[in-house]
């Protein structure tokens, strides 16, 4: 959920009539991930499928590895207008509903994650109405991954839970459902920034780090031990794009951005699995235990969760989209 190494804004390009050119001369997609991620991907995905659909008359400028500013800064800039396109994460301080996104077990596999998140699904149709409402339009919900949580060198790693967790120092974000997520746990929640994560745990500040998806667990590789992947809560990502920049398209370059978009998220729901295998592939070669629970503590972990979170999205969502969703989850 982080910025990583700037790349150059002149990777990909196409071209579009003047009248509808970015400053640039190109409507710019931004996004703070670097080209080993999926959203690079899609990208590629979207640009080239654009590039067909319109004969090479829409020009997309590409700005990944975070160039134009950190996540949340450049999703602001969408909701204003001044930029037309980013790929992003929940943030609940622009809508508290948001937080759903980060609700536990909401899925255990990548079969369910398709049915709960994937094109067209309940939840899927919820973040557009949230973000219809922020002045954007939801063009999809791209998959991630599964998170976990990762554990510096020079302690235990807890695996059974409570036993283990009491007095293991865990970063989280600072949002509440996370803060009671891992109190509940019996962990020693530490909310902080995660720009501060690594000196943290090189100092022996924090033990570990929760909500920990595989493709981030390398940027720690140099203090950690383990990663135990419990799956417990999985990470949709919204890819959205300014409502003033689609009105001043024409309805035809709209109807390609759109048809285009439709093509690339559901490349990457097609996709997911295999980036999550690969991320894991290469913590393990890098020296890092990949661990998991085994079902008698990934139920007792799952009971826990789901007994702090649900009765909270309960009452931000209503019963009945809650009681859907359980019934669409398998829960």
């Amino acid at each position: 959920m982080l910025a990583a190494a700037a790349l150059s804004a002149s990777a990909l390009t196409l071209t579009l009539p003047a009248q509808v050119q970015a400053a640039d001369g190109g409507h710019i997609l931004a996004h703070v991930m670097p080209t080993d991620h999926i959203f690079n991907s899609v990208s590629e995905q979207f640009i080239s499928k654009l590039d067909e659909l319109s004969g090479g008359t829409v020009n997309i400028e590409y700005h990944p590895g975070g160039d134009l500013g950190d996540w949340s800064t450049i999703t602001e800039q969408v909701m204003q207008g001044a930029l037309p396109m980013t790929m992003a994460w929940s943030n609940s301080e622009l809508d508290p509903r948001l937080d759903i996104a980060n609700l536990g077990y909401v899925a255990d596999d990548w079969e369910s994650a398709t049915k709960v998140y994937g094109p067209g699904s309940q939840m899927d149709n919820l973040f557009a109405e949230i973000y219809d409402g922020l002045n954007v339009e939801l063009l999809g919900t791209l998959p991630t991954d599964f998170t976990g949580y990762v554990v510096r060198k020079g302690v235990d790693v807890p695996v059974k839970i409570p036993q283990d967790s009491k007095g293991f120092k865990i970063r989280v974000p600072n949002y509440p459902m996370a803060i009671d997520r891992y109190s509940a746990l019996g962990f020693s929640v530490v909310p902080m920034a995660f720009s501060e994560v690594h000196t943290a745990l090189q100092t022996g500040s924090i033990d570990g780090r929760a909500f920990s998806p595989p493709y981030e667990v390398l940027m720690f590789r140099d203090v950690l031990r383990a990663y135990v992947y419990t799956r417990e809560s999985f990470e949709p990502t919204f890819w959205i794009a300014s409502k003033s920049w689609l009105a001043n398209l024409s309805d035809q370059e709209r109807a390609w951005v759109r048809e285009a978009a439709d093509y690339a998220t559901q490349w990457a729901w097609d996709n997911a699995e295999e980036f999550s295998q690969g991320w894991l592939d290469k913590i393990q070669a890098a020296g890092i235990e990949v661990l998991e629970q085994d079902s008698a503590q990934a139920a007792a972990y799952k009971k826990t969760v789901m007994e702090v979170e649900w009765p909270i999205m309960e009452g931000l969502l209503g019963k009945k989209i809650m009681s859907d969703l359980k019934e669409t989850a398998g829960l």
